[in-house]
């Protein structure tokens, strides 16, 4: 039984994955996942319960999938991302379902233990003293999404797009650490199970890069004010890094203007309200 999904021809996929060879697609149940980088399905037969990922044709254009796997088995070994248990070099997965989890929440990160377990998280990544394949151009990358912007949404992402880069400008004198991260660390990524124990998936974008990405990442998506980003920076306060907010408010800029391309691009999102947003409060003052 099959719900909630577009019309998808499962059958070859059956039977190209071990894991799932000699199971039955129409015996299974199979549920659609959120997603937009990709289709994820969740398939349960009998005692067996996978997800399964199938990557958009034009996704492999932008996302080695070779780096994936290797970053996202580190992740692994650091029992921060559920095991796969099959991938192909195209991006095609099954990985074990993670029971009882679910997308992490604001009001879940408004407990302590749980914000105090992300940056954990976070760090124990960030520390971790591995290599992750892929390092990210900034600048080639936010030239790339602006690209990819309709003609008819163009000019309305101008004048974020020249301020972003004035910023990735000064960002390359400011900071050049780099260290594994995450870097798409929006809540349908992290995810909280029972026992509030935080789980990340979706390694694609994963590279080197400053430890700033991730702490941007996670403040854009919680929408948080300056006076709450300023409190996630305390609590993960380091040496190595420092309590540079302004570095952090930079990059929360950088990463909502290719957020904004990057949906102008492939959703049918309205994005003027976004600029419209960004514009008023480049500084994130108010939260929301």
């Amino acid at each position: 039984m099959v719900t909630n999904r577009p019309v998808v021809d499962f059958d070859p996929i059956f039977k190209c994955i071990p894991q799932l060879q000699g199971l039955d697609c129409n015996k299974t149940r199979i549920t659609k996942l959120s997603g937009y980088t990709n289709q994820n399905f969740r398939l349960v037969n009998g005692v067996q319960d996978w997800v399964l990922r199938i990557p958009k044709t034009e996704t492999n254009q932008y996302i080695n999938r070779q780096f994936e796997a290797h970053n996202a088995e580190i992740a692994e070994t650091l029992g921060l991302a559920p095991k796969c248990a099959w991938r192909d070099q195209n991006g095609l997965s099954l990985t074990s379902t993670l029971n009882r989890t679910r997308p992490i929440t604001p009001n879940d990160i408004s407990r302590e233990s749980i914000s105090q377990q992300l940056v954990t998280v976070m760090r124990s990544l960030h520390d971790c003293n591995k290599n992750f394949q892929g390092q990210v151009d900034l600048g080639e990358l936010l030239v790339q999404y602006y690209r990819l912007v309709p003609a008819s949404h163009r000019h309305l992402a101008s004048s974020v797009y020249e301020v972003a880069q004035a910023k990735i400008e000064k960002l390359l004198v400011r900071d050049s650490r780099l260290r594994p991260s995450h870097n798409d660390l929006v809540l349908e990524n992290i995810l909280i199970d029972d026992s509030d124990r935080i789980w990340i998936i979706d390694w694609e974008y994963s590279s080197m890069a400053s430890p700033y990405w991730d702490l941007a990442t996670v403040c854009n998506a919680l929408a948080f004010d300056r006076y709450q980003s300023s409190e996630l920076l305390n609590i993960y306060r380091q040496k190595a890094l420092g309590n540079d907010l302004e570095l952090l408010i930079d990059y929360r800029y950088i990463l909502q203007v290719l957020s904004i391309c990057w949906m102008a691009a492939f959703t049918k999102t309205d994005v003027e309200s976004q600029i419209q947003s960004l514009s008023r409060d480049p500084g994130f003052e108010a939260s929301g």
